[in-house]
């Protein structure tokens, strides 16, 4: 009877410790600051929603908000469609048609954590686990 209520009290209290390190976390948050990644797309149906959520998802585990700015060159394919589809779901996936005004966003954003990412000229291999990118 004794060994039943210490395990009740220590998974109370590990669910206690749980809760106020999440908290933490959260609270965290808010002074944190926003990293941004631009992807400049052309025809990457293939690979831009695995770019999108693995950055969204690796992301989230180190508890850094971030925010996708997506510039689409004219795709010929259903890489728009694609993107509207993950921007429909997720507020932090914005989605820019053409890259005329690349430049001047950039110049916006020049203080925020940057990380521009053209998929055309990307060369995923093993060599750069994803991990690294952030």
């Amino acid at each position: 009877m004794v060994v039943g209520f210490l395990i009740i009290v220590g998974i109370y209290g590990a669910c206690a410790a749980l809760i106020h390190l999440f908290h933490a976390r959260q609270a965290g948050k808010e002074n944190a600051p926003q990293y941004r990644l631009v992807l400049i797309t052309h025809n990457n149906q293939a690979q831009i929603e695995w770019y999108v959520y693995a950055y969204l998802f690796v992301s989230w585990l180190r508890g850094r908000q971030t925010v996708i700015d997506i510039f689409d060159d004219g795709s010929d394919d259903e890489t728009w469609t694609i993107l509207e589809r993950i921007a429909e779901r997720n507020s932090d996936v914005r989605l820019h048609m053409g890259t005329l005004e690349l430049n001047d966003f950039l110049e916006k954003h020049q203080e925020d954590h940057l990380l521009v990412l053209h998929l055309e000229k990307l060369d995923i291999s093993p060599k750069m686990p994803l991990y690294q990118w952030l």
